[in-house]
Parts: C-alpha cells; structure tokens; sequence
C-alpha cells in the first residue's frame, strides 16, 4: 500500500524525470499578493506567469509543486464542514503540474491517464471521466489513451468550465478524473452515478484545466495566443483512494495525528458520531494552525490572524466537548512535525515557536471561556436566538469568535443576527482601532516607571528613517512585546497621526512593528517576534516602512490644507476639534454650526485641489513657543505645547540659504502667499505637489455643532475614484448606456420598481382579504359580539392590517387577535373597549411573553414577536381572560 509521503514524491519524479518539469518548492500559505487572505491553491504563486506579467524563468515552460494550501477564511471557506464529511479540510496539499504556453491535452490527458493507471495502479474499471460539455477534442483524447466512450461523461459550465476569475480574463473547459469508492458507499439516489449526484461513492481526484479563451466583460469569448494547463490533485484525496479507505482522515496522513487525539482524550475513534466530528476537528484543525504559525502567521483579530485565532479556538472548544482540559492542541504539534517535517522543513526549524504560541492562544482562551460558555447557555436554556450585542459581547468579552459562537447556536438550533453583529463590531472600531492598542491607564503606569528607570527616547524620524540603536527595556503583553530602544526613527501615535511600523532587526533576530506609541517622552514599539529572540542590551537595527510613512505625511499634510480651505469657503467659525491620519485616509472633525452644501464642499475640494496642482512648499521651522505665536500660526484649541515648537507652513518661500535678504539669484517677492501655518509635531510632505490629486469622500455632523470630513489623497484617492470608475463602468455596461445616461437609468428602474411594489402589495392585500374572509365563520360568539384569536401566516403588516380591517367589517362588534411568527395585531370595537378590554394591553403582554415589543390605542394595537413556540400558550391565556 502506497504511503502519502511516498504519493507526493511519486508525482513530483514522475513530471520531473520523465516529462522535464521543474519542481518548484510550496510557496508560503502566506501570499505575496495582497488582494489574497491565503493560499488556496497551486497555481496561485504562477499567476504572474499564466496573466503574462512575468515571463516563465522555466526551461522548458513547464513547472510541478506540491503546493501547501489553506481554505478557512472568505468566500472560499467551508469550515463549517470539516470534521463533519470526510474529506474536507481547512489545510491540505495540492499536486499540480503546469503548462505556460508549452503542452497542451494531448499530452496531459495522456500523462495524467499514466500516472494514475500506471504509477498507482488504480483500478481502469473504477475511474470515470468528466469534461466540458462541448470538448469533443478532450473527449476523444481520452478513448484515444483507452477510457471507453461509456465512461466519459459531459456536464455544463457550473461543473466542468473554469473562469475567468473576474468579469473578464482567461478561462477555458476543464476536465476531471473521478473514482468510484464500491457499491458500500452508494446514496439513496434510484440511479446514483457520477453524473447524477455527488454523494460519497464518487472522489473527484484530479482536475485538469485548459485555459485556452479570453472572456470580454461582455462574455464574448476568442482564443488565447498562447493555451496553458493548470491541474490540482488533493494529496489527502488521492491517497485515501490508494489506501482503499473511505475517508482522508483514516489516511497515514491524518490517522498518527487521529490516534493521539483520542489517546490523549480517551475518547476512541467511531465510538460515535458526535465524538468522531469532535475528533475530527481537533486532528485538521491542529494541522492547519502549525502550518500557519510556521509560515509567520500569529493569532489576532484582523485578516489571516483572525481565521488561525478562529481555527485554533474551535478546536479548543472540541477539547472540551471530549472532557480535555486546556491546554491540550499545543502538545499535538509533536505528532504533526514527525509525520511532515521531512517534506516541510521549516515545521521542524520553528517547531518551539508553533508550540509556544498555540500554548499561550490556550491559556489566554480558558481565562474566558467557560463565562462565555455560561453566557451562550442562558440563550439556550431559554431558546432565545443570539443577537447581534450579545455575539459581539462573546467575541469582544469572552474571545469566542462569530463562527464558532455560530456554529454551538446551530447545534442547538438558534440563529444569530450577524448583522447585528457587524453593526456592533463596525461601533467598536470606531471607538478603538484594535490595530492601535491603546494604553489604559494602568498601562502609563507601568510605561512611566519603565521611563524612570531607563531615560526618555531620542527621536531621530523627522530626518531618518532608519538608525543603529539599543534595546533598553521590554514589557510583555497579551500577543506581543513592547521594546523601548534608546534612539528611534519611529514616529509616536500622536496629534491624530498614527504610529509609523516597520523592523527591528539584528543578524539573530527579526521582529515586526506593528505601531509606535508614547507615553511621556518614551516611545513604545509593539512588536511580533518573527525569528529569534528579544535581549536587553542588545544592539538592533531599527527601519520604518517608508512607502506606508509617506502616505501617512500626504494625509497629514492634508488635514493642514483642509482646514485652510474650509476657512477660505465658509469663513472663520471654522475651528479643528480633532482628527485621525493614517496611510489610506484623513478623517477632519471642525466646529461649524450647520450642514455644509454640496456646492461648498465641491468648492473646498476644487480649492484644495488648486493648491495641491501649484505645488506649494511645506516647510517645517522649529523655534520658541512664544517666537512661535508671533508668525501667527494655528494652534489646537486645549493642546498643551512644550516650549520649543515645531511650525509648518504651507506657501510662501523655502526658506534660502541668504536668509532671504536677496543676496542669492532668488526672487523672493514673487514667492505665493503663505496658505496655512499651524503647530504641529507631525511628518509632512515637502510639496503639496506630493499629494497628488484629493477627494472628499463624506461630510456630516457626529454632534450638535461639529462636522466631520473625510478625505482620501495620493494612491489612496486614485484607488477610489477607480473604485469608482469600476461601478459606472460596470453600471454602463449592464444598462447599455453611456455614463451621462446611467443616472436617468437607474432613477427610471428606481419608479418602475417602486410602481412595481405598489402592485404587489394590492395583490398581497387581495390574497390577505381573500385569506381573511375563510375566518369569519370560525368566529366564537360571546357576550357582546364575536372572538376571533388565531395563528396566521407570515403576511406583511400592510396586509394584515387591511385583512383585519375586512374582518372588522365583517364580524362587527368585536375583538380579533392575530398572530404571526413575525408580528402580533389586535383590534377591539368601542363596546368592547368599553367594557375594559384593551388592544394595546393584549398585544403588549403576547409580545413580552415571546421576548418582543409592543403596543398601541386601545381600539388597535400591533406588536412584534420573538420567540413563535410561545404562541399556543399566551393565545389560550388571552382568550381565557377575554371569556371571563
């Protein structure tokens, strides 16, 4: 029986040595495009090759990998499955071969044919074939190398066709090589096959694709110049077949890692179904975060940080569910390292830093999770579905992230309001960006004894961006170390601008800045450790991120600019009372006592604009604070200053080496006015030239009196007017019309639809009366008139209420009751209203009993409701009450 170790090596010789590929080493799960949370697939790092950026370094232009792949965050995801199939993963290895313009399908449909045949030896009777409905070429090929007609099947563009990944780009059919696990494996389908169903009988093992067409954002289709082959073989996939198991995890690749979860839990696997998902889970899941952790990624709450914290927490939570007490994944990485690190040497080289970090994301989870278990069983024992403040307070709280406070909701059969949910989360950040962690005050503390005991920071980074400097202090904290050096290039959080991040480096070590803050006059570098370790008293090497400081010095110099242009446009009421510079965007808060006007807003842009295409001088000058006041320069109303300033100025001359007597060949009464002149101690451009092109993204009021702007500028500003430019386009196409002609457009489909609804709801209303009238003979006669209370289906409240109103009519003196799983309606004629009987009272207390609101005049009422299965009971409760 093949081994998967021995599977891998087999595929790579074979395309090397007999086919001249050139083997590739797995790129990093971590890729270089930024546009990518991780890598999903092989072809992933030959994108530049296959989009004709970059030309092929292969000779011939053929390549093969066995490519290291994770699917557990974005549209690519299914998580929700892993443990619980078996074959899914949320990390797995990918075998591909490559073509760049060099062979074609005759050659890999018969390389593809041997290998499996040949070199595994699988079964011919067992493999079927798929391909694109209409490659005939494809299709003969294959009886060509010995597949009979029978067992090549043609399926349409969902299953068998690939691309273009975007709204245009190269794409083409492909065509899959599938296996029949036995007869043992067959669904309830009446005639299961591979054409028919998907269920567990049939693996597709490999995916041959042909990317011989260019798509238009029209979808005309032309060949490509050069056809290019890209196919993908799941090592787990292929090796269950060839090891004649019906799941990946009873694989050698997976089973050393099953077997010391269940020796470790005590729990043996196939006990039961619900303790094998439990197992599963913890064996993929502890797989997958050493990969990761391996490659550089470290548990957080933003992007690839966030999915490898989600990953190893529901893992951790299936721990608990078998009765292992944390920590307990971190002694699984042993078991994971021995059975891969020979093919994967970087997991034995960082094999204590996987360990070490997994052991600290676990004691920092148990600290809160069995509060937020207590938490999520309240909503259970009370069948309550999870709101959106509740799943955020897990999050936020307890750490439980949204997917797996997700995933125990569905198991027991609530839902979550994710939308809810976002709307919390998106609150949070506008209170604290988690990026920036700031410093409680227990924190300033800490920093200032740590400042006493070593000295204040020198700062160097208004004239360099990187220096040689001593590690003086360390301070641990959650996730992270804080280094204080005695000399930095790092500019500090402050005046709204963000801390600069970038390298603290030395020939043993590499950690990352993340942000630079300051407390006193020590400046603070939070750190991830990449390689190697932290020592005081060491030397290190300490650089900024240059390209990310110079966006932030144009965003800055833009708050600067701003301000003098609202003052310019809307007079001198005008007074900054805050902002917020980053690298993509410049937030501006002002005192100013109403809305302004589209017309004004439009001219502050144009006007900034004006000035930024004049490409006035910035100048800094430091000086006195009082020599400072003198110049007539800005300051920030409740600002403390020291008593040496820094003033920049924006217009006017630079200052010259003659000390601008006119000593020099300058002329300098012709130079431009000074525009602005503010305090500031922050980094600025030299030019507003620097700042290329800005955009006004919003204005609006955050409280009585103070507006916000925000603005974008440089690349930041021309990625968003393509942004733009990318919707209108998209909008002309779609409508057929030319950009002056979209508005019209969509404005006319706007009234149409409105038109449309209108209709709607008159036939809703009709279909509601129609329902209502059937009521009217199941009506109870009681003293005074009729009772009518019933559970009724979900209408919308607009055809209720005109249902209610017919029924009303109908029956009336009387009172009526109505219930949905959405809402609650009474309505109560005035000799009943008289007698005490109250709408708003009744559809007050359904509403409470279900867990919602609700009320109204006592003649009617409406309400909603939360939880449905309390209906019956409060419905009873009511009409016994109404009967006396």
């Amino acid at each position: 029986m093949l081994k998967g170790n021995e599977i891998r090596q087999l595929y790579l010789d074979f395309f090397e040595k007999k086919y001249q590929h050139t083997i590739v080493e797995s790129s990093s799960l971590v890729p270089d495009n930024p546009t990518v949370l991780l890598t999903t697939a092989g072809m992933l790092q030959f994108l530049p090759i296959f989009l004709g950026i970059q030309k092929s370094p292969y000779e011939p232009a053929r390549a093969a990998s066995c490519q290291k792949c994770a699917r557990a965050g974005g549209k690519d995801s299914d998580i929700e499955n892993v443990g619980r199939t078996p074959r899914h993963h949320t990390f797995f290895e990918m075998l591909g071969n490559f073509s760049f313009g060099d062979y074609y399908k005759k050659e890999i449909i018969a390389w593809a044919w041997e290998f499996v045949t040949e070199v595994l030896k699988l079964d011919k009777d067992r493999l079927w074939i798929t391909i694109f409905e209409t490659d005939d070429e494809a299709g003969e090929i294959w009886k060509s190398v010995g597949v009979p007609a029978e067992r090549i099947k043609r399926k349409g563009k969902k299953d068998n066709f690939w691309g273009p990944p975007g709204a245009s780009g190269s794409c083409g059919p492909c065509s899959e090589i599938h296996y029949d696990l036995g007869e043992q494996y067959k669904c309830d389908h009446p005639e299961c096959g591979i054409d028919t169903c998907e269920c567990d009988r049939w693996v597709e093992i490999w995916n041959l694709v042909f990317t011989e067409l260019y798509q238009d954002e029209e979808g005309n289709q032309s060949p490509l110049e050069k056809k290019n082959v890209d196919t993908g073989m799941g090592l787990e996939r292929i090796t269950m077949v060839c090891q004649g198991v019906a799941s990946t995890f009873e694989t050698d690749l997976l089973k050393p890692i099953l077997d010391k979860v269940s020796e470790m839990s005590g729990v043996p696997y196939k006990k039961s179904e619900k303790t094998d998902i439990s197992l599963r889970i913890i064996t993929d899941h502890a797989r997958c975060v050493s990969f990761l952790i391996s490659d550089g990624v470290i548990p957080g709450n933003e992007g690839r940080s966030y999915v490898l914290r989600m990953i190893l927490r529901r893992a951790l939570r299936h721990g608990k569910i078998l009765g292992m007490e944390l920590p307990f994944l971190y002694k699984l990485v042993d078991t994971v390292v021995e059975h891969y690190g020979k093919a994967y040497p970087d997991l034995v080289k960082n094999q204590a830093k996987i360990i070490d970090t997994i052991k600290k994301e676990e004691e920092r989870f148990n600290k809160t999770l069995d509060r937020g278990y207590k938490m999520l069983d309240e909503f259970i024992a009370e069948k309550k579905d999870i709101d959106g403040e509740s799943a955020f307070k897990l999050y936020d709280t307890f750490g439980f992230p949204f997917e797996l406070t997700r995933e125990i909701a569905e198991e027991n059969g609530l839902a979550v309001d994710e939308a809810g949910y976002k709307v919390a989360m998106q609150e949070q950040k506008e209170r604290a960006k988690a990026a920036t962690a700031k410093i409680s005050v227990t924190g300033d503390i800490k920093y200032a004894k740590v400042e006493e005991e070593v000295g204040s920071t020198e700062f160097i980074g208004y004239e360099e961006v990187a220096c040689e400097a001593k590690i003086l202090a360390l301070i641990e904290c959650e996730g992270y170390v804080d280094v204080v050096l005695d000399r930095t290039p790092f500019y500090a959080e402050c005046g709204g601008q963000v801390g600069d991040s970038g390298f603290i480096v030395n020939e043993n070590l590499k950690a990352e800045v993340l942000t630079t803050f300051k407390v006193n006059q020590l400046f603070v570098h939070r750190c991830q450790v990449l390689t190697g370790e932290l020592t005081v008293g060491e030397y290190v090497f300490a650089t900024i991120d240059v390209a990310r400081r110079n966006e932030i010095k144009v965003h800055h110099t833009s708050a600067h600019l701003l301000q003098a242009a609202l003052i310019n446009v809307v007079g001198d009421e005008v007074k900054q009372a805050g902002s917020q510079v980053e690298e993509n965007r410049m937030r501006f808060d002002f005192t100013f006592s109403r809305a302004m006007t589209p017309a004004e807003v439009e001219k502050t842009e144009a006007l900034m604009n004006k000035w930024i295409g004049e490409k006035l001088p910035v100048q800094t000058d430091v000086m006195n604070i009082e020599e400072a006041k003198l110049t007539g320069a800005t300051a920030l109303f409740g600002e403390k200053y020291d008593d040496v300033v820094r003033v920049v100025s924006i217009g006017g001359a630079k200052k010259c080496k003659c000390g601008g007597g006119g000593k020099c060949k300058h002329n300098h009464d012709e130079a431009p006015e000074v525009i602005s002149r503010e305090f500031c101690a922050g980094t600025h451009a030299k030019s507003t030239g620097d700042l290329r092109l800005v955009k006004i993204v919003s204005e609006g009021a955050i409280a009585a009196g103070t507006r916000r702007i925000e603005l974008v500028v440089s690349n930041a500003a021309i990625e968003y007017l393509n942004n733009k430019v990318k919707v209108t386009n998209e909008l002309e196409s779609r409508f057929k019309v030319h950009t002056e002609e979209v508005l019209e457009r969509v404005e006319k489909l706007a009234e149409e639809n409105r038109e449309l609804q209108k209709e709607l709801a008159k036939v809703k209303e009709e279909q509601a009366k129609g329902k209502f009238a059937t009521f009217i003979s199941r009506a109870q006669d009681i003293e005074g008139g009729k009772l009518f209370i019933s559970k009724i289906e979900n209408f919308d409240s607009d055809a209720v209420k005109a249902g209610i109103e017919l029924l009303g009519n109908k029956l009336g003196n009387s009172v009526i009751v109505l219930a949905s799983e959405r809402m609650v309606v009474a309505k109560v004629s005035d000799n009943f209203v008289q007698k005490g009987i109250n709408a708003g009272k009744i559809v007050g207390e359904i509403a409470r009993a279900t867990g919602a609101n609700g009320g109204g005049r006592p003649n009617f009422a409406q309400g909603g409701v939360k939880d449905a299965s309390l209906l019956d009971d409060i419905l009873a409760k009511i009409e016994a009450d109404i009967k006396g």
